[in-house]
């Protein structure tokens, strides 16, 4: 059985309610906690470029990563192996 902690650092697709994107959004899953995910994505943070201060130039770089509560989330969708062909 899959577990979602199996997914920590896996590239997955992600449904959120009241998005106006049906199609969900690639994203990669940096924490799972037992209120929601933490999750990484460029769409979602480009989005987001506008409140954030400009990067320091002395600093490495840092990726933005979001909470979101599991009742915000529709669905996430991941490929799994395939026991059943497997040998």
């Amino acid at each position: 059985m899959l577990r979602l902690e199996d997914l920590i650092g896996k590239k997955v697709i992600i449904a959120l309610e009241r998005s106006k994107k049906a199609s969900g959004y690639d994203i990669t899953i940096h924490g799972v906690e037992s209120g929601g995910l933490w999750i990484e994505s460029e769409e979602l943070a480009r989005g987001s470029e506008a409140i954030l201060p400009p990067p320091a130039k002395d600093r490495p770089t840092q990726k933005l990563v979001f909470f979101f509560p599991y009742a915000q989330i529709q669905f996430v969708m991941a490929l799994s192996t395939d026991l059943e062909n497997g040998s």
